[in-house]
């Protein structure tokens, strides 16, 4: 819907940088409040603005947790789906959680070209991301998409849609997560999140007896299987 707070118009579109809903102040102060009790921030941001101003207020509220001596939440951001070069290093400096959705890569690649152009190179870019240092945490924004895990997972890897769409190579390929990336994404990362790593997020002793049982490994099949993988068991907490 172009409504994305963006720091320059849409393409073709010189009236339009869409809406911000907080500014950099407004965010600040309910960031402030949340630190005082102990409150991590979760907030959503969609647009090179919406992000550029979302950080300022975390670097603002790292300076308050640090006068105040209050301790480093695990703050984030959730979907950072375009960000300025600027500002694409500034989540791992400010230990601030990337927390994305692969899936809306490919549900809303040829938007994100058609309507922020070459600013699209950093729509979704999980590997920029990454190779900064930013822990990722993925998901997958049910109801709004599907909560299908492997979906998110193929997309992820081969940043395609299911006819393959829009090439063998997948859009804007460098930014491709390999398949222990992605799954780590969505387990030790999705666990991190939480404050959970200690007992979610692997097969480990004294860890949450959480599992599914694949037929096949993952590992070893063609990337287009994902999309029709389901696992034949499921456990919960040490139970079936």
């Amino acid at each position: 819907p172009r409504t994305a707070a963006m720091l320059e118009p849409y393409e073709n579109e010189s009236g339009n940088k869409g809406i911000l809903n907080m500014d950099v102040e407004e965010l600040f102060e309910h960031a402030r409040k949340a630190a005082d009790v102990g409150l991590s921030m979760t907030v959503h941001a969609i647009g090179d603005k919406a992000n550029h101003e979302v950080l300022k207020a975390f670097e603002q509220l790292r300076n308050y947790e640090t006068q105040n001596h209050l301790p480093h939440l695990r703050h984030r951001i959730e979907h950072v789906q375009v960000i300025h070069p600027d500002d694409a290093p500034r989540l791992a400096k400010l230990n601030v959680i990337a927390s994305m959705q692969p899936i809306h890569a490919t549900s809303d690649m040829f938007a994100a070209d058609r309507y922020w152009g070459k600013r699209a190179e950093l729509s979704y870019a999980w590997r920029t991301q990454l190779n900064y240092g930013a822990i990722l945490a993925f998901g997958s924004d049910a109801p709004v998409e599907s909560p299908n895990p492997f979906w998110g997972l193929h997309a992820a890897v081969t940043r395609q849609r299911a006819d393959g769409s829009p090439s063998a190579e997948g859009w804007r390929a460098e930014q491709k997560l390999t398949l222990a990336e992605a799954l780590s994404a969505y387990t030790f990362g999705a666990a991190y999140t939480a404050n959970a790593e200690n007992r979610l997020g692997k097969l480990a002793e004294n860890y949450n007896a959480d599992l599914i049982v694949l037929d096949e490994d993952i590992f070893e099949i063609a990337p287009s299987t994902l999309l029709t993988m389901s696992p034949s068991a499921v456990m919960i907490d040490g139970e079936w």
